[in-house]
């Protein structure tokens, strides 16, 4: 730093002009100056700086004439910020940084506000004392009032001045103020890395992959073989959907450093998106290799397995996460979805309840605990809480259309069509809505409910949102003519299903609608679920 340079200079001018000078009296700090001048010299060690404190700390007791005692102050400060550093040092220029740095700050802090009582116009010591109340624990107050100073302090020192813009951005809560700082520390130093990685991660946390993509590709100007810089790049890039782009900087990673998992992690993803979903657990496969408990890993891991209807190699993966980090949200909640599909739904829903236990109010969650307790067969819980859900918030239509769906479980039509409506009224073309509505429409057993041409409205509404590709909606269209009698119509979608269908067991269904209506009867049809008990406790990992 400027400060300890200069004091440095200093010390070698004093220490030529001590062997010239006349002897001083005796009991004066002279003496002691004499010493610590000589002993920072040669300080290697943290006593050695220790020592040069205290001697120059007893010189001013004892009393110098007006030159020394200014020399007296500056060798002071410079050595108790040196005695700072070093210990900083612990924290900031390591990886991964020293386990005890709240100790090594703790004993920093107290040197460098003494050296500011001795000089309060020490830009480095302002700038440290700011970093290191920056921390996790630190006075965030005293952080800003310090790297304010330094900020004033810097003057026309581009570089020390574009590092405390960049640290007084990173300590702001307001994005705006934030980003200024970011821009104008890169205007006053371009060459300044930290600045452009800075404000590109700071893009990259806001959406703004553009911008985030252009500040990395900065840094990859300079230096082509930043690691940080082409994994951050391809983040922004994936997230613009450029994935051949995105890839090429992930391949560049991993020529640099080949055992770097989070590379492979990365390309795992796009590739997910891709559809190529063997070429992404190769990638997992092998960031898991090098590192066993990387939980992003893991979980992502776990995702394909599920995907691929491998439940078993799931499970395994989840559970694992959940060693490496016990609670961890993301993995119970991967696991309650895992259980769900392996039909473990005692499973999943204690998951669930164990998640909203620590957050009661959790819309999602509550979502998805009433979804598990439908597929559990537990349709009227799962009401109770739709319901719950849309006291709240009735503006909900999430909530709305499970619930409708779940009463026309259990045989509450006329309930079930109001919701139906309603969730119509928020999302006119959901197809899920209007196909339902309109099933309901053309097949309730109640003859007050029925209403064949609404059905065929709805129905043929739900077809051309999805094309006319889905067999299910194409049977809810046949079953509304059939309902107003127009039974050749119906025959002609009814047919057109059939031939669409590729699950065996809906195929059988939907041959059983077209014999009806051969037979020129419209189809009726009444679910009544009966209730489950609820599950009881259960805690740990799941048996597939």
């Amino acid at each position: 730093m400027k400060h300890v340079m200069v004091v440095a200079v200093l010390a070698l001018i004093s220490s030529a002009w001590l062997a010239v000078a006349p002897a001083r009296a005796e009991g004066d700090g002279q003496a002691d100056l004499d010493q610590a001048t000589e002993l920072k010299l040669a300080a290697d060690s943290l006593d050695d700086l220790e020592k040069v404190v205290q001697l120059c700390e007893s010189a001013l007791r004892k009393g110098l004439d007006k030159g020394n005692e200014d020399f007296a102050k500056q060798l002071l400060t410079s050595t108790l910020y040196q005695h700072a550093a070093k210990l900083a040092s612990a924290i900031f220029d390591q990886q991964p940084p020293d386990l005890r740095w709240p100790l090594l700050r703790q004993a920093a802090l107290p040197l460098l506000e003494k050296a500011l009582k001795h000089d309060s116009q020490l830009e480095d010591v302002h700038y440290l004392i700011a970093r290191l109340e920056s921390l996790p624990g630190g006075d965030h107050v005293r952080a800003l009032k310090a790297v304010n100073e330094a900020v004033k302090l810097a003057n026309d020192d581009n570089v020390e001045l574009s590092k405390a813009l960049l640290l007084r951005g990173d300590l702001s809560d307001d994005d705006d103020k934030k980003l200024a700082d970011y821009n104008q520390a890169i205007i006053i130093d371009p060459n300044h890395t930290d600045a452009w990685r800075t404000r590109g991660l700071f893009h990259l946390g806001k959406g703004n992959h553009e911008q985030a993509a252009a500040d990395f590709a900065k840094i990859l100007e300079g230096d082509e073989e930043n690691l940080n810089a082409h994994h951050a790049i391809a983040e922004a890039l994936t997230y613009l959907e450029k994935y051949d782009q995105a890839l090429e900087h992930i391949g560049k990673a991993i020529e640099l450093e080949p055992d770097q998992p989070m590379a492979y992690t990365l390309r795992a993803r796009i590739r997910a998106i891709q559809g190529d979903l063997k070429a992404a657990l190769a990638d997992l496969n092998t960031a898991l290799k090098a590192a066993p408990n990387d939980l992003a890993a893991l979980l992502m891991r776990a995702r394909l397995h599920q995907a691929e209807g491998d439940l078993e190699k799931a499970r395994k993966d989840v559970d694992r996460a959940l060693i490496v980090r016990p609670g961890l949200v993301q993995g119970i909640l991967l696991r309650s979805m895992v259980a769900a599909a392996a039909g473990d739904w005692d499973r999943a829903i204690a998951d669930m309840k164990d998640l909203l236990s620590t957050d009661p109010k959790n819309v999602e969650w509550r979502l998805q605990l009433a979804a598990y307790y439908s597929g559990s067969q537990r349709p009227r819980r799962a009401i109770t809480i739709y319901s719950e859900l849309l006291d709240e918030d009735p503006e909900n239509w999430l909530a709305l259309r499970a619930r409708a769906d779940t009463l026309l479980s259990v045989g509450k039509h006329a309930e079930a069509i109001a919701d139906f409506e309603a969730v119509l009224k928020a999302e006119p073309d959901n197809s899920g809505a209007l196909n339902n509505l309109a099933w309901v429409l053309a097949t309730s057993p109640d003859d007050k409910l029925r209403n064949g041409k609404r059905s065929i409205e709805l129905g043929t509404r739900a077809c051309e949102v999805t094309k006319y590709q889905l067999p299910h909606i194409l049977s809810t269209l046949a079953s509304g003519y059939a309902e107003t009698g127009d039974f050749e119509t119906a025959i002609k979608w009814s047919t057109k299903a059939v031939e669409l269908g590729d699950d065996k067991e809906i195929k059988e269904q939907l041959q059983k609608e077209l014999e009806s209506y051969k037979q020129k009867k419209p189809w009726r049809e009444l679910q009544e679920v009966q209730e489950k008990p609820e599950p009881g406790p259960r805690g740990g990992a799941f048996e597939l």
